[in-house]
This record gives C-alpha cells, sequence and structure tokens, in this order.
C-alpha cells in the first residue's frame, strides 16, 4: 500500500492534525481501491468511506449514539458503498471525504457568506472542535484500511502528531476501557503512562505498552492488529 507518512510524519509548527489525519485516509482509501477488505466487520473500502461521508453529513449520523436510529443508517451505509463500488463511483464517493462537510448551497453560492463560513471554519476554536471529533476516527479508519491488506508496515508517526493523538485519546480513554474486567495501565513507548481503568479492590492491572498510535488502536478494539505489549 501507499504510505502516506509525509502528511504525518513531518514536523510542521502549527499543523492542522485532523486535516493530515484526512489526507491520510484518503490516501489510503485511493491507494487500496474498492471493493478491498478493511478491519471494519462487513464493510469493504466503500462502505468506510460511505460511513465518513454519512458520518459527516446526514442527521442519521445520530444512530451511532442512538440505538433506534443505529440500523438504518447501517442499512444507509451499506446502500451508499453498494452504489459506489465501480471505480468511478468510488473516486467521487472519496472525492467527498476528501472535501469534508459542505455547507448548504444556498451558502456556497452566496460569496459573503462563503466567506465567512471558511473563516469560521479556519479558526482556532473550529481546529479544535474538528479534533475532538475526527483525530481518532480518521487514524483508526486509516488503519482499518492499511493493515487489512496484504503487505502493510506501520507508519512512523512524528512526535508532534503521535502527542496530537495521545492527548486526544486521554481525554476519552477512562470511557473506552471502563468494561475491562482488571485495572488497565497504558505505558507510551515515551514513557507516559495513563490509568485507563483504576484496578480495584483485590483486582490484577493489566499494562499495554506500545507507541501512541498503537495504543489507540488497542482501546478502539483493534486488538488483534495492534502492536502493543501486554503485562
Amino acid at each position: 500500500m501507499g504510505n502516506h507518512a509525509d502528511r504525518t510524519t513531518g514536523q510542521t509548527p502549527g499543523r492542522d492534525f485532523t486535516a493530515a489525519s484526512r489526507d491520510a485516509l484518503v490516501e489510503s482509501l485511493l491507494s487500496a481501491g474498492p471493493g478491498r477488505p478493511t478491519l471494519c466487520e462487513g464493510w469493504q473500502t466503500e462502505h468506510l468511506a460511505a460511513h465518513i461521508v454519512l458520518r459527516e453529513s446526514s442527521p442519521l449520523v445520530a444512530g451511532l449514539v442512538l440505538r433506534p436510529l443505529a440500523r438504518t443508517l447501517e442499512r444507509k451505509t451499506m446502500e451508499l458503498g453498494a452504489a459506489s463500488s465501480s471505480p468511478p463511483a468510488y473516486q467521487q464517493l472519496v472525492d467527498r471525504v476528501a472535501s469534508g462537510p459542505q455547507p448548504p448551497a444556498r451558502l456556497r453560492q452566496n460569496p459573503q457568506a462563503s466567506r465567512l463560513t471558511k473563516t469560521i471554519q479556519g479558526s482556532t476554536a473550529a481546529r479544535r472542535a474538528a479534533q475532538a471529533t475526527n483525530l481518532l476516527e480518521f487514524f483508526v479508519h486509516t488503519e482499518d484500511v492499511r493493515r487489512a491488506q496484504d503487505r502493510w508496515a506501520p507508519r512512523h508517526l512524528a512526535d508532534d502528531y503521535a502527542n496530537a493523538l495521545f492527548t486526544e485519546f486521554g481525554r476519552r480513554v477512562r470511557m473506552m476501557y471502563r468494561s475491562e474486567p482488571t485495572g488497565v495501565v497504558l505505558a507510551r513507548s515515551t514513557g507516559q503512562r495513563l490509568v485507563a481503568r483504576p484496578t480495584g479492590k483485590d483486582e490484577e492491572t493489566r499494562t499495554v505498552s506500545g507507541p501512541a498510535g498503537e495504543l489507540v488502536l488497542h482501546a478502539f478494539g483493534r486488538r488483534d492488529h495492534a502492536l502493543v505489549l501486554l503485562d
């Protein structure tokens, strides 16, 4: 697979890490092509791309947290993916992933409103909101594509990018490990540690060690594919 490490390995002060992660996801989707496997059960590459598009453009995204809508969201994901399985349709779908969420057409056609929208989207607050929403999502789905292919190698992530992943990850790590039967400590290869699940009375503690990206993958359920050490 093509390696998109150039956008996520170079050191660039003030980088928009979410944009870099989106670029890496797009590159992985294009490199794999339509009809290729992913680590997401039941999804091929076109379904994963459809998931991203619907997540950013459809009110059905509420199905990610509201069980009554989950089945409808999954059906729409499969339908959009199936409709995008040919190379031209797949390219169009991935182009939508690359473009990201777009304002309504009536705003895009108004030059003043369009300029205001771009200013807001480029603001520090908007970038922070996007990072909280998309940074980990895009990183994990990039690896969902890459690691499902026959030949892949782990990316070397720049320190600033890995730090951004680890910082965002740390804000939600306890929620992600709350159902574990033991205490869990995450030990980053740089020496940082996170208590993912506090150890209760008479419980054991398990330590998961690895680089920031691999710890993220472990937390997101890609445990058979995350390059970590368990102690």
